[in-house]
């Protein structure tokens, strides 16, 4: 069956590649459903299109969705989390309102790509790599939001920068980026449900991603996610987890130091 299924996807993977290179078209097929091209940056029209089909295809065919390193498959799910697809939004020629926009919906997605991976009902995670993966690229997302929305406010006038609406809504913002990063802890901390090599990959890519992020919470949320990582370096299951938990602890704990240092000397 294994078999089977294995060269079933090398001709997935072919028929993608065979219509790139030969329609250079922008959308491809994968299983059946529209695809955006995976040779090509993606923008938050690609992430809504490619949603879409990750749904239908879940349906229909949940053992055939993109792998993290998959044999055949791992180009696609590279294409998902590429650093590339963050071209545009870093792009400062482009209109800042407009690229803060694409950051909201490829966050949408990626939220909902997540969903798409997670199988809440399995003991083990089928797909435990790419949901994580997911979860890492959603924090790098959520870091590239902020430093748009520092450029953004800088483009404000004085008196709108301190609107109630305006703080309203950036407070939004970094709360939902603290439930984000906090629910990235979380699955960490279940061994039970995820592979061991996923956990220990996961728990380095936040040790090196959580900081950019980190540092844009409020120090209430700071000093809460900082319980959490504490208590996961001392007490998670796999010791490579622990160590990464370990050095992200001490650079977390440098952070919260400024920021109070900070606060100390505006008040």
């Amino acid at each position: 069956m294994k078999t089977i299924l294995s060269l079933f996807q090398a001709l997935i993977f072919l028929a993608i590649i065979f219509a790139s290179s030969v329609t250079n078209a922008k959308q491809l097929k994968y299983l059946g459903q529209p695809f955006p091209d995976i040779k090509q940056s993606w923008r938050a029209d690609d992430y809504e299109l490619a949603l879409d089909s990750l749904i239908t295809i879940q349906k229909s065919e949940p053992d055939l969705l993109p792998k993290r390193r998959g044999e055949y498959t791992g180009p696609v799910y590279d294409r998902f989390i590429s650093e590339d697809n963050f071209r545009y939004q870093l792009d400062i020629k482009q209109p800042i309102e407009v690229r803060r926009e694409e950051s909201v919906r490829v966050s949408i997605v990626l939220k909902e790509m997540m969903r798409t991976y997670f199988d809440f009902k399995a003991k083990k995670q089928p797909y435990g790599a790419e949901a994580l993966g997911i979860v890492s690229y959603s924090l790098r997302q959520q870091a590239i939001f902020f430093t748009l929305t520092v450029e953004y406010w800088l483009t404000l006038p004085p008196q709108e920068t301190q609107s109630p609406v305006k703080l309203a809504e950036l407070a939004e913002y970094k709360n939902g980026a603290a439930s984000l990063l906090s629910s990235a802890f979380k699955y960490l901390a279940l061994s039970s449900f995820f592979k061991r090599e996923n956990l220990e990959i996961f728990g380095w890519e936040l040790a090196h991603i959580s900081p950019e992020l980190f540092v844009h919470l409020p120090l209430a949320k700071q000093q809460s996610i900082l319980i959490q990582v504490e208590n996961l370096k001392d007490s998670h299951d796999y010791p490579q987890v622990r160590e990464a938990m370990t050095k992200l602890h001490a650079n977390l704990q440098e952070l919260i130091e400024q920021h109070q240092k900070i606060m100390s000397q505006e008040g």
